[in-house]
């Protein structure tokens, strides 16, 4: 073969896993020049930037006007249209229309890197409609225009040779709300984006400590998690909870806010907590959980989204339909019994090792790939 490239497409860092792919792609396919388009570095003519003031009134004045979105959020749903995507995957193609490339690969499903005669495959965490699966959200918050769902993204994963997904929800979404064929979708999921750095550490389980680690305190379920953790306290007044990610307004006994910290010292605070629990409401996928497994801890959350990829109830954790009472009980039976906590711990780690590693998630992903070209 006298071509021996490959176009990787992304959107920046897509919280460090556009890093992790981009290792796999170099590890999987050594003999192949890796080429990378960032698109967030691919600027479009001006004007058409005022053109798009008209599709941003039509496809989202009315959501903000209703406040189902938030205006806030304002210049991220600005970028958002599907004349903005559509602009975006035409610069793509031009710019590289006469390059002869092995394969194309592109993370996430914003644009369609698609180029005309060449292989290309997407490995996505989301679709637009999947918001529609969430009980506890209101899906106009976070769904894109009709527009972009019938003129953009259903075209984006029908020009799509093989879409490789992040969780089974997701597969499910394309199959049965996009009606794209399942031979053409595959369940590969992801790994942990921190590197494990586990120190011995068996009293932990008797600690009583409760590791939230997450970004958006209201979306990741903060709220409902001080309601679990007063109830628990009440039981066990020894009880603590140590909020990573993020600084949420609330006080609390026991409590330490740490808000967004370095990478590097995560570890000490997954390697001294006795469960993780973390009772988000909308989860694309949640490498987080991936993370708490490798430290092995008892995962307890909602069962929504790839939650029920990650974890097995009564193996490695628990999974809730949102009610609070439940995830005091089975908290405070994990503090009753450091040997249950611990056993269930071990079982994250090895499902972890076993399934979501990128190592895995690499060679799954070039075995399809070359098995398609």
């Amino acid at each position: 073969m006298k071509n021996k490239e490959i176009l990787f497409i992304k959107i920046g860092s897509f919280s460090q896993i556009n890093n992790n792919v981009y290792k796999f792609l170099c590890s999987e396919f050594p003999d192949y020049n890796i080429h990378v388009l960032d698109v967030n570095q691919q600027k479009l003519k001006f004007y058409y930037y005022l053109i798009n003031i008209y599709y941003f009134i039509k496809e989202y004045s009315i959501d903000f006007v209703l406040n189902r979105k938030k205006w806030k959020e304002l210049p991220v749903w600005f970028f958002a249209t599907s004349y903005i995507s559509d602009k975006t995957s035409n610069l793509i193609k031009k710019k590289f229309q006469k390059k002869e490339f092995v394969f194309t690969f592109q993370t996430q499903s914003l644009y369609n890197g698609k180029i005309s005669g060449i292989p290309h495959f997407i490995y996505t965490d989301h679709t637009t409609q999947t918001n529609k699966l969430y009980p506890d959200i209101h899906p106009k918050q976070y769904i894109r225009s009709k527009a972009f769902i019938k003129d953009i993204e259903t075209g984006i994963y029908k020009d799509a040779t093989l879409i490789f997904t992040f969780g089974s929800l997701i597969t499910w979404s394309l199959i049965n709300q996009y009606e794209i064929p399942p031979e053409k979708v595959i369940t590969v999921f992801a790994g942990s984006n921190v590197k494990a750095e586990e120190s011995e550490n068996a009293e932990k389980y008797r600690n009583k400590n409760i590791l939230f680690v997450g970004v958006e305190w209201e979306r990741k379920g903060g709220p409902m998690l001080v309601k679990i953790f007063k109830k628990v306290q009440k039981r066990f007044p020894d009880a603590s909870l140590t909020i990573v990610g993020c600084s949420p307004r609330v006080s609390l006994p026991n409590c330490k806010i740490l808000g967004k910290i370095p990478v590097e010292e995560v570890s000490k605070y997954y390697n001294n907590a006795s469960v993780f629990c973390l009772p988000t409401v909308r989860e694309p996928f949640g490498i987080v959980f991936i993370e708490a497994m490798n430290y092995r801890l008892p995962i307890l959350a909602n069962s929504i989204g790839s939650l029920p990829d990650m974890v097995k109830n009564n193996y490695n954790g628990y999974l809730f339909e949102g009610n609070v009472d439940d995830y005091v009980d089975a908290i405070c039976k994990l503090f009753e019994n450091p040997t249950k906590c611990k056993e269930m711990g071990d079982n994250g780690y090895s499902l972890a090792n076993s399934r979501f590693s990128w190592s895995i998630v690499g060679k799954t992903i070039k075995r399809n790939i070359q098995r398609s070209i």
